[in-house]
């Protein structure tokens, strides 16, 4: 009796407070990978003054998506820019990021109900940098890769500034028709991010935030 109290006793400090938040160490691996293929947006007009910023990420080898409201026709995505690495480094210095251009002329798809623009990425970075080097996500088909109560992770660029990933406190509430409704930190700029469930798969693509109402 007195063995089993004690071995009782040890279990009292231990809890899993409501839903447990354990991952395996994994996750932070599968989410550094997928945050490489993440990517601020520069847009730009035809003089190249700088009109604002937005995020995008690589789905194929030289792939671009974002929002349609960020690049709504192929003529800005000529001007614009896609800058990879903008983002702080362990030490909190900032990384030299790399910028490519897009190359609307090879593949330009766009869609103003579904907000979603595919444009194609040039192989080659400004300074000779190679595109490869970043990987991209696959999309998946399927639905059933987050359900509602899940947690979702978002990779972006707010307020146009370093990368940042809002994670584990984002949660899916709904699913009006084709689109994915969820509670998360964003801001302008956001537009275009990656949604990814906590196997870092892509989800969604995120491009507003939308008003709770009671």
């Amino acid at each position: 009796a007195t063995t089993w109290r004690r071995l009782s006793d040890s279990f009292l400090h231990e809890r899993i407070v409501g839903t447990s938040d354990l991952l395996p160490t994994n996750f932070l691996d599968r989410g550094a990978s997928a945050s490489r293929t993440v990517c601020r947006i520069e847009v730009r007009d035809r003089f190249g003054r700088v009109l604002g910023h937005g995020t995008g990420f690589l789905v194929g080898r030289d792939l671009l998506l974002t929002n349609h409201h960020v690049l709504e026709v192929a003529e800005e995505a000529e001007r614009s820019l896609a800058q990879f690495d903008y983002e702080d480094d362990g030490a909190g210095r900032p990384r030299a990021s790399v910028t490519f251009e897009l190359d609307p002329g090879r593949l330009f798809v766009t869609d103003a109900g579904l907000d979603y623009s595919l444009v194609a990425v040039r192989p080659t970075s400004l300074d000779g940098k190679p595109l490869s080097g970043y990987g991209y996500n696959v999309l998946i088909a399927e639905s059933g890769k987050a359900l509602l109560g899940e947690f979702v992770n978002v990779v972006q660029h707010p307020m146009g500034g370093p990368k940042q990933v809002a994670v584990r406190g984002n949660k899916v509430v709904a699913y009006p028709e084709d689109f994915v409704h969820y509670e998360t930190d964003t801001n302008p700029g956001s537009s275009g991010s990656p949604v990814y469930n906590d196997q870092w798969w892509t989800v969604a693509l995120h491009h507003s935030g939308v008003a709770r109402k009671d």
